[in-house]
């Protein structure tokens, strides 16, 4: 009898550290998404800003002086030559020129897509915590049973 309990043990002890592996894979996993979901939202706020820009810029005309943000917190006085036109990067290093509307059309595709990743990724997070808490769960029963044994 005792030699069988001593088996059961050994076959909690090694579930229970196949189990905290898995866990610190789930934390790994879920770092990853929440970087990667990260990424996602300032990607979506970028063509946010990018769009609200355009649809300004669709109200003013030639020749209007502009004060255009050059990064770091500097920014540079310009003076709006053509309106109707908006160079969009197309991607792998080719861009286009578009008139306001399609630009803006187009970026709102992109976002659309970022859109759904973020779903996605939110989900993903959301299937890793319910495993992480299901095997949490049979980790502290296997814990308090080991417990219990040491005591008993």
């Amino acid at each position: 009898m005792e030699e069988r309990a001593g088996r059961n043990e050994r076959a909690e002890a090694q579930e229970a550290q196949a189990l905290m592996m898995r866990l610190r894979q789930y934390q790994t996993q879920a770092d990853a998404l929440t970087q990667e979901l990260v990424l996602v939202q300032q990607s979506v706020a970028e063509y946010e800003r990018a769009m609200e820009t355009i649809k300004y810029l669709k109200k003013l005309k030639a020749g209007d002086e502009l004060l255009v943000s050059v990064g770091a917190g500097a920014s540079v006085y310009a003076t709006l030559s053509t309106p109707e036109k908006v160079i969009i990067n197309l991607g792998a290093g080719v861009s286009a020129e578009k008139d306001p509307d399609s630009a803006i059309e187009s970026l709102k595709e992109r976002r659309d897509e970022l859109d759904k990743r973020r779903a996605e990724i939110t989900e993903l997070l959301q299937r890793l915590e319910q495993e992480a808490q299901k095997v949490q769960a049979r980790l502290q029963e296997i814990l308090a049973r080991q417990e219990q044994a040491r005591q008993g």
